[in-house]
């Protein structure tokens, strides 16, 4: 088995590469294997132990990171799949393992995208509702134009002579005091 090559192939891709199903438990029973075979050498200091044991520590060490590289990839497959309706191809490449990772981690960015979605939707200003938009805002004709201001609702205003404007109230009663607007009158 060779890892290193796996975990080079893996770089070098911004998708999966193809693993089979049983993958890790492949690998589980590589690398007990090179622990027994380590465990029956009679010196441990002999070149042949250093040699099992620097194996043994690399593999472990390209599994580690290859497992790191693989559930990074996933995580953004769960990401961009959890913003859109397209579930095609999500377990292609991925082992048993991987598959089960990346549907808690779907089912994990879908419901908290829910979540906070649910929240900003209590949050958003409805258009219309609650407030009556005639004590608020008024209507009036601009006897004068008036250099651009930003009303208190938090939108610019640049008023010219004649036009007809819904402003906020203070704003409306701003104009009307200074003789530059007059109220117009509607019938609700």
């Amino acid at each position: 088995m060779d890892l290193a090559n796996a975990l080079r192939e893996e770089r070098k891709s911004a998708e999966l590469q193809h693993l089979d199903k049983d993958f890790y438990q492949q690998v589980g029973v590589y690398l007990t294997g090179l622990a027994q075979e380590l465990s029956r050498v009679d010196d441990t200091f002999s070149v042949e132990a250093q040699i099992l044991q620097d194996t043994l520590k690399s593999e472990k060490n390209s599994v580690n990171k290859l497992i790191d590289q693989r559930v990074k990839k996933i995580v953004r497959r769960a990401l961009r799949n959890a913003r859109s309706a397209s579930r095609e191809d999500a377990f292609q490449g991925m082992t048993e393992e991987e598959a089960e990772i990346y549907r808690q981690m779907l089912s994990a960015i879908a419901s908290g995208r829910e979540v906070i979605l649910a929240h900003v939707a209590h949050t958003e200003r409805p258009l219309t509702g609650k407030k009556d938009i005639f004590r608020e805002y008024e209507v009036v004709r601009l006897l004068d134009s008036v250099p651009m201001f930003a009303g208190v609702d938090g939108k610019n205003y640049l008023l010219a002579k004649d036009d007809v404007a819904v402003l906020p109230v203070v704003h409306a009663r701003n104009l009307r005091n200074k003789n530059l607007a007059s109220e117009v009158k509607i019938e609700r």
